[in-house]
């Protein structure tokens, strides 16, 4: 017996009475036959279909040759990040309350640590809420909205021990950081000793690398393209396309981690912390690219959830 990439098994003996039927359909009914094939093959699931590309063991090949047709076959499939005063501000909004929907969190003297701020906007909007607590932002450049830059400022990298004093906040917080820092381990151990007992800490991120955004090329309007194509087509796509990306454009991709789903649960699930909620968003569209190019994905590791998981929120409590 063998077994292909999509998991196709064959197997060589005698016909039984049913092999025979089968075989007599298809002599007798061929173009019925193909549409019951299509049809049998339509009832299992995608992500079943793919399992055995992703577990097999060959070496994956890049698909550079296809770029531009794929290019060309995709419009922004994805909803525009707005770095507009607006756009900032109402992100900034809509992060509080979902914070303040945890009772805890509506105290006036709430003091907040915000990892990676970025713009501030959330910051700024939690202490316009709070007014009497105290308020940090932290980052390892100060590109702040102006309408941030009167709350206090701590440069530095949150993978390593800031000169803060422990338990020092009720609430700790990140946005679109944890799959772009070269440690999460360290970045979120850190996070927990800037924590109070009894304090939280909320953990936002996406897109995971390995799902359809992973790359960040958001000039390139295909999925995951972190898989489809060599490094050094990336890079160069990347110079002659560009990265608007922050508000910016780049002629260069930010980093990632390159940090798998069951890495960033087990993160959570061992640390000493209560996991009060987990939400993990799920983006299943793009399945397909793994039938049509399966050995870009196969002899990764790749599981289905590492690629159609694209984003996390996790709140915790310090115990």
């Amino acid at each position: 017996m063998g077994k292909s990439l999509t998991g196709q098994e064959g197997r060589v003996g005698k016909s039984g009475p049913i092999q025979t039927i089968k075989e007599a359909a298809k002599s007798a009914f061929p173009d019925a036959y193909a549409r019951y094939l299509r049809w049998q093959h339509k009832r299992v699931p995608l992500s079943a279909r793919i399992a055995p590309i992703l577990s097999a063991n060959a070496d994956p090949i890049y698909y550079d040759e296809h770029f531009e047709k794929l290019q060309r076959s995709y419009t922004q499939w994805w909803p525009e990040y707005g770095y507009d005063e607006y756009s900032t501000w109402m992100r900034g909004y809509e992060r509080t309350m979902k914070l303040l929907a945890i009772s805890d969190l509506r105290t006036r003297d709430l003091s907040v640590f915000e990892a990676g701020c970025g713009d501030g906007m959330t910051s700024y909007v939690i202490a316009s809420y709070g007014k009497g607590g105290k308020v940090v932002l932290n980052d390892t450049e100060d590109w702040r909205d102006k309408r941030a830059m009167s709350l206090p400022f701590l440069k530095g990298n949150i993978c390593e021990r800031l000169p803060v004093d422990s338990e020092s906040f009720d609430l700790a917080i990140t946005y679109n950081t944890f799959e772009h820092i070269e440690d999460p381990g360290a970045a979120f151990s850190e996070l927990v000793r800037l924590c109070k007992r009894g304090g939280y800490i909320y953990i936002d991120f996406n897109p995971l690398y390995c799902s359809p955004l992973g790359l960040h090329a958001f000039s390139f309007l295909m999925p995951y393209p972190q898989f489809l194509f060599s490094p050094s087509l990336i890079e160069a796509k990347v110079r002659e396309l560009g990265v608007n990306d922050l508000g910016q454009d780049f002629d260069r991709l930010q980093p990632t981690n390159q940090w798998r789903l069951a890495q960033f649960r087990e993160l959570w699930h061992d640390s000493t912390c209560e996991v009060v909620s987990l939400i993990e968003q799920r983006e299943e569209r793009h399945l397909g690219m793994v039938a049509e190019f399966p050995r870009a994905f196969c002899g990764r590791g790749l599981t289905v959830e590492d690629l159609i998981i694209q984003g996390v929120s996790v709140l915790l409590r310090k115990k």
